[in-house]
């Protein structure tokens, strides 16, 4: 292993039993490639010291402040809750944390806190993710077809044209196989649905994972305004080119979990001292860590747990058909490759994941990463918004428990799924007492659970 005397953590703990810990922010870039190899080479260095190694992914549109700013949010309120109700710690305690940072600010306007479905005019901070995968010409009509505040069904269709190759519908970066281009007609179609946009106004966005939880950039709810004869005639472009957005980064974060965070997490597993491991992924972070889980064939050991904050996936990503042919979700494979329950969260408060996120991937590899009855408004449904579908007799739905009760994180059903109405008002509610409660309770169980 390389020297890395000169890699400095990010930062050091101090609260209670942590005081000491280092924690580090391994970056990677779009391709999913680590540009901090050193940094990389350091965790897996100081994981040989530690007991409990916690690997973070955050989500969409998390710049480096905004992805450290949550980082160090989360950490506190997990400190101050180890520090009430663990202290000390029942057994042998010695954390070492570990954040990814990974490209996820498409869509950051000047001016803007977040990516907002619509609220400033379209140009090249809103396409820039999309048009530097297009040639100069295919990406300066992007742009020009971004422009107007509507355009009509011929320009969406070319606007379609010009989005297959960049949107394309393979399998999952887990499953080999080239990906196909998605049709131009299906694409347009999926588009007539898509929701009008609220007036402007109100207070400014917040910063979130996915899309905006409220405030003058949300999408209004589908079919409150037009009708689909206005929107079969007319197209937002804008809406069009941040949805098409939202499956560009749903890609980027499969594509950095599969390809970079999966050697990191190997390494970690595969390192001597046998140190537990904890994923923790919040939107669009939750593929990346499932995506670093479930790459290639299982690895030597099992992570520890798997703690899933208002997930930007198919409810379907753990079914064991998704379409009635017998093809199980693309993260199926998790549960088993953890010693305790996954466990995931999902709120009737997340609006970017109960009305958004089905209008926005509609492809057939977005399908389980398929029909849903009951509660759910797609077959393309959220995890985040409507829980785990597919899983009959695999999953159980709890309320969220307060200290000092614990989850069941025992021998029996694989997924835990927290039904967080009450403690996740909204995508990016997420570092709060009740989370760090349920981390904290996988900590707790660490060596007393799985199915063996």
């Amino acid at each position: 292993m390389a020297d890395t005397t000169d890699v400095r953590p990010w930062r050091t703990l101090t609260g209670g039993s942590a005081t000491g810990a280092d924690a580090y922010i391994v970056p990677f870039d779009k391709s999913g490639a680590c540009t901090g190899e050193r940094t990389a080479e350091a965790v897996v260095e100081a994981a040989a010291h530690a007991t409990d190694v916690f690997l973070f992914s955050h989500g969409w549109n998390n710049d480096w402040a905004a992805a450290t700013g949550r980082y160090d949010d989360f950490i506190a309120r997990f400190l101050e809750t180890g520090h009430r109700w663990w202290n000390p710690p029942g057994r042998d305690y010695r954390p070492l944390l570990a954040g990814v940072f990974w490209p996820s600010t498409a869509l950051v306007a000047p001016g803007e806190r977040g990516p907002v479905i619509a609220g400033s005019p379209p140009g090249p901070a809103t396409t820039a993710a999309l048009a530097e995968e297009l040639s100069p010409t295919d990406a300066a009509r992007l742009t020009e077809l971004a422009g107007p505040e509507r355009i009509d069904r011929d320009e969406a269709r070319e606007l379609a044209e010009l989005l297959a190759p960049v949107l394309a519908d393979g399998t999952d970066e887990l499953r080999p196989g080239s990906p196909a281009r998605p049709d131009p007609a299906d694409l347009v179609d999926a588009w007539r649905g898509l929701p009008p946009e609220r007036p402007a106004g109100g207070p400014p966005p917040r910063p979130g994972g996915f899309i905006e939880d409220d405030g003058p950039g949300a999408p209004a709810a589908p079919g409150t305004a037009g009708g689909p004869g206005e929107f079969a005639a007319r197209f937002d472009p804008r809406q069009i080119i941040r949805l098409a957005t939202v499956l560009l980064m749903k890609d980027r974060a499969g594509r950095v979990g599969g390809h970079g965070v999966a050697l990191l997490l190997r390494s970690l597993l595969d390192a001597p001292s046998g140190a537990r491991i904890h994923l923790v992924g919040h939107s669009y972070g939750a593929k990346v860590v499932l995506s670093a889980l479930c790459d290639g064939p299982a690895p030597g050991r099992k992570v520890e747990s798997v703690l899933l904050l208002q997930p930007a996936l198919s409810a379907l990503c753990f079914a064991r058909d998704v379409d009635g042919t017998g093809r199980p979700g693309g993260y199926r494979p998790a549960p088993e490759r953890s010693e305790q329950p996954v466990l995931t969260t999902f709120s009737r408060h997340d609006v970017p994941l109960t009305e958004v996120f089905h209008l926005a991937v509609r492809r057939r590899s977005d399908l389980g990463e398929v029909v849903i009855a009951g509660a759910p408004p797609s077959r393309y449904a959220a995890l985040g918004g409507y829980g785990p579908q597919g899983v009959d007799g695999e999953s159980v739905t709890v309320d969220p428990r307060e200290p000092p009760e614990q989850y069941p994180l025992g021998p029996g059903p694989r997924i835990v799924a927290v039904k967080a109405d009450e403690v996740i008002s909204g995508h990016g509610d997420v570092a709060n007492p009740a989370t760090a409660w349920a981390l904290l309770s996988q900590v707790m169980g660490a060596g007393s659970t799985g199915d063996g």
